[in-house]
């Protein structure tokens, strides 16, 4: 009973009630711990590859593989780790570069608060020209002859002019030339498409061809990667500034 009306004892157990409350009230977060929830990873995703768009990036970890998923988890853990022992060892305190970096940021949020004048806005259209580029674009059908399905290429070409032949006699048009030729692996019919956008389905010979035939006649066959191509030019536009 004498222990039990000691001072020391009585202060011993306040401290422990007092430190009890201040978990139960605050909790505990262990420096040791990374989080890594949806929101971390593609904030990483984001500044890591320094393109910010957040539905692009959602669908791009909703397809991610388990063992890719996984890898993206370990770069973030060990990038927060790296962080926080920077943080731990003071490498922020008294760097010049990372001063200069805070700066900048904070002169770019400046900037960003003050709405651009009509001559800001002139004086950087007249500056960036190339940036306001409408390109050439081209509007077109095509009567697909795939390589693959036929024995030969000889084979293929007699019956991609046997075709245009028939096309040219029949006068088919822009409309009716689906139901002619063979299954294309992209689109039958383009348009306002730029010369980029034709080569990354033909290859960059045939959109260079393709830019040059006259138009509302049916041409070719003209070659690609993939088979020979009959097309008819309905509309050609060139570059011109926006």
């Amino acid at each position: 009973m004498t222990v039990l009306k000691q001072p020391l004892l009585h202060f011993l157990l306040l401290g422990g009630l007092l430190f009890l409350i201040f978990e139960l009230t605050t909790g505990y977060e262990d420096d040791a711990t990374v989080v890594v929830d949806r929101a971390a990873l593609l904030t990483f995703m984001q500044f890591r590859s320094r393109a910010f768009d957040a539905s692009r990036f959602s669908a791009l970890l909703d397809g991610m593989s388990p063992e890719r998923r996984q890898r993206l988890i370990d770069d973030y853990v060990r990038e927060e780790a790296l962080y926080r022992e920077a943080l731990a060892l003071g490498l922020d305190t008294d760097d010049y570069v990372i001063r200069q970096r805070l700066v900048q940021k904070v002169e770019y949020l400046a900037r960003g608060f003050a709405a651009p004048t009509d001559l800001d806005l002139q004086a950087f259209y007249q500056k960036n020209p190339d940036r306001y580029l409408v390109p050439a674009s081209v509007t077109f059908t095509h009567v697909f002859v795939g390589y693959d399905n036929h024995p030969t290429q000889e084979q293929a070409q007699k019956l991609a002019e046997a075709l245009r032949r028939e096309l040219v006699a029949k006068s088919v048009s822009f409309s009716d030339a689906l139901a002619y030729g063979e299954r294309f692996a992209f689109h039958r019919n383009y348009v306002d498409r730029s010369r980029d956008f034709v080569a990354s389905h033909f290859g960059t010979a045939f959109a260079g061809r393709l830019f040059a035939l006259p138009l509302d006649q049916w041409q070719g066959p003209v070659p690609s990667a993939y088979g020979l191509h009959l097309v008819l030019i309905r509309q050609r536009s060139p570059a011109r500034r926006a």
